[in-house]
């Protein structure tokens, strides 16, 4: 008899434990994390791509993200697509161009889908007073840094140069640096410019113009050679310019071309989750301005009209549910 109760009381046992087991292997089942591929550690993405992943593991249930430094757009698609990350940062472009096989490096057509669009990011040429250099066709015979390899910003002036007839590898002497390099570089006289495709303003370019002794200097983009950089880049670009006040020690609005940076994710990414994610991010952009300023002024109407109907064609449907909710969709 005593037997008897003691095995009824271990099998009931078991079966609890069992039962424990598969609930708690269910709930790790159901849990989504995912990293955010992001850009250098000194530009916007990253530190933005950390406090939307904070925020998602705070307000999403059962979800978990965190941010990934990165080179940047190219090398973030191509991460996407592998599986490797379940979000990536890249440009508004870039949404069309990976669904039509036409980014470098990437194979195939994946499926990537739009999420939102944060900003504007206008191409910063960067320099000092006292190099010689006050246009692009300056840079000939010089050192310039044309950023971090397989990055956006050495994507986009490859565009830009090769638009202007100007050969990288034969008409200046070309540094792969991201922001925060190639800033120490200008500072210490090693390079005479640099090229940054980032959010304004960026950290490491507010460091360079507030330097003793240094006066930053933006090279504009207008005119004939903005137009020949259109010309030769449809639906990449658009005008845009550098506000006086953006960065210290500009004497007056700088004008620049520009594209917009966006967020990413696959097709395969689930609808509901994304659904609460954007929701998140416009919930919480008191917490996204401390780093980055420009948070408290994004609207889901400004993320939706500031990338190009192209790429707004490949909204994920868990964000258009969102934007439908706030009626900037039909």
């Amino acid at each position: 008899m005593r037997n008897q109760k003691f095995w009824t009381i271990a099998c009931a046992m078991a079966v609890f434990a069992l039962l424990a087991l598969s609930a708690s292997s269910a709930h790790a089942q159901g849990k989504l994390s995912f990293s955010i591929v992001s850009g250098g550690t000194g530009g916007v993405w990253y530190p933005l791509g950390g406090a939307i992943g904070g925020l998602i593991g705070q307000k999403v249930p059962n979800t978990d993200a965190s941010s990934e430094a990165t080179t940047a757009a190219i090398d973030n698609l191509k991460l996407l697509a592998a599986g490797r990350a379940g979000m990536a940062f890249c440009y508004d472009y870039h949404v069309v161009w990976a669904n039509q096989g036409k980014v470098p490096g990437l194979s195939g057509t994946p499926n990537v889908r739009l999420v939102l669009g944060f900003y504007e990011q206008p191409l910063h040429i960067v320099t000092t007073e006292g190099t010689g250099v006050k246009t692009i066709m300056d840079l000939k015979g010089k050192r310039v840094s044309v950023g971090a390899p397989n990055s956006g910003t050495e994507e986009q002036a490859d565009y830009v140069l090769k638009a202007l007839g100007i050969d990288w590898n034969k008409d200046f002497s070309r540094e792969k640096l991201g922001a925060t390099e190639s800033v120490a570089a200008l500072k210490d006289g090693k390079i005479q410019a640099m090229f940054w495709s980032g959010a304004v303003p960026t950290s490491s370019i507010i460091d360079l113009a507030s330097t003793p002794g240094l006066k930053m200097v933006l090279v504009p983009l207008d005119g004939e050679v903005r137009e020949k950089i259109f010309k030769a880049n449809p639906g990449v670009f658009h005008k845009s310019a550098f506000k006086k006040s953006v960065y210290s020690g500009l004497d007056s609005d700088v004008p620049a071309i520009a594209i917009t940076a966006v967020l990413t994710a696959m097709d395969k990414f689930p609808q509901d989750k994304m659904y609460l994610i954007v929701k998140t991010i416009f919930d919480s952009k008191t917490e996204l301005s401390a780093v980055w300023k420009g948070a408290k002024d994004m609207t889901p109407d400004t993320a939706v009209n500031q990338v190009t109907p192209d790429a707004l064609k490949y909204l994920h449907p868990g964000a258009q549910q969102y934007f439908k909710e706030q009626g900037v969709l039909k």
